[in-house]
């Protein structure tokens, strides 16, 4: 396929991501709590022995699985954005440890704006703590392509 056809969806891809980011991150705390607890109610009552207990007692479960729910949520969806950024970058004709680096930083500062954004919207905050967990989501994304690029050059797909 074409260099450019794939600089160009790579790049309608990193932003339909970023639009998601920010869609999200503009939710206010309750929406985006109601979200969260509706999804893991949905999980939890795939188990037999959860879907039997009292609404208290599940409660108290989506209570507690929350907080890990919504970090894990925000690294998936920077490793995906990170796996997008790297293929983007890819696409241009730079230096392997340049691709990286630009990466990083674009994932990274694309994190600490989405948690400055987060501070004008009800009930949200912004945290030190998810632009951490966010970059390394990138991170990983990062890492994931590489791994895969390097797979592909060693069986020559």
């Amino acid at each position: 396929m074409n260099k450019t056809i794939i600089k160009i969806i790579f790049g309608i891809l990193v932003i339909t991501w970023m639009i998601t980011v920010f869609t999200l991150s503009n939710e206010p705390a309750n929406k985006s709590s109601n979200t969260s607890g509706n999804t893991i109610r949905a999980i939890i009552n795939l188990f037999p022995n959860i879907r039997n207990m009292s609404e208290n007692e599940k409660e108290q479960i989506v209570s507690n699985l929350q907080p890990i729910a919504r970090k894990l949520a925000h690294f998936s969806l920077y490793t995906v954005g990170g796996i997008l950024i790297y293929s983007c970058i890819n696409a241009l004709n730079l230096k392997s440890n340049k691709k990286f680096i630009f990466s990083l930083l674009i994932g990274g500062v694309y994190a600490i704006s989405d948690e400055f954004h987060q501070l004008f919207v009800p009930g949200r905050s912004g945290e030190l703590r998810d632009v951490c967990i966010d970059s390394s989501g990138v991170l990983l994304g990062i890492f994931i392509i590489i791994l895969l690029v390097k797979l592909k050059e060693k069986i020559k797909i």
